[in-house]
């Protein structure tokens, strides 16, 4: 399966952030240099914790579908190591190139890099400021001890 380039998912960061309200919500970033990475970031708002893979639009029925299943895995470990309910962590695949996609394909949110910011917002809101932070700072704690069962990266 092909991966992006880090290049490509900073794009992804920097369009997502630059819409997002910055004193609501925190980036994690849980990139690995291994290939078995499974999510690229992890991103904590008032609607939930958000487990973001990205990916590229003309990929395999096959590959697609490994890709789904290895970030449901990593959805159920941040939800884990977050200290939050699983309905309050949402799966999102998003895809490379500028079309926006807003899509339901095996429980994972897919959406475009130009919808990325709406796809996380649009969401009802779930999680109080400091309940926000708690879950960041969980997340940011097991990513650094990057081991262990807790590690979705």
């Amino acid at each position: 399966m092909a991966q992006l380039a880090p290049a490509e998912v900073d794009v992804v960061i920097e369009r997502a952030l630059s819409e997002l309200p910055f004193d609501d919500w925190q980036v994690i970033d849980i990139r690995r240099e291994g290939k078995a990475a499974r999510a690229d970031f992890v991103v904590v708002g008032p609607p939930g914790v958000f487990v973001i893979r990205c990916g590229i639009r003309h990929e395999k029925e096959r590959a697609r579908a490994k890709q789904l299943m290895r970030l449901l895995e990593a959805v159920h470990e941040v939800a884990e190591v977050a200290g939050v309910r699983r309905d309050e962590v949402h799966p999102v695949l998003c895809m490379t190139g500028e079309t926006p996609e807003d899509s339901w394909t095996r429980g994972v949110t897919v959406c475009g890099i130009v919808n990325l910011a709406d796809t996380l917002v649009f969401k009802r809101d779930r999680l109080d400021r400091d309940e926000v932070e708690a879950a960041a700072l969980a997340v940011d704690r097991a990513m650094r001890r990057g081991g262990g069962k807790h590690r979705a990266g």
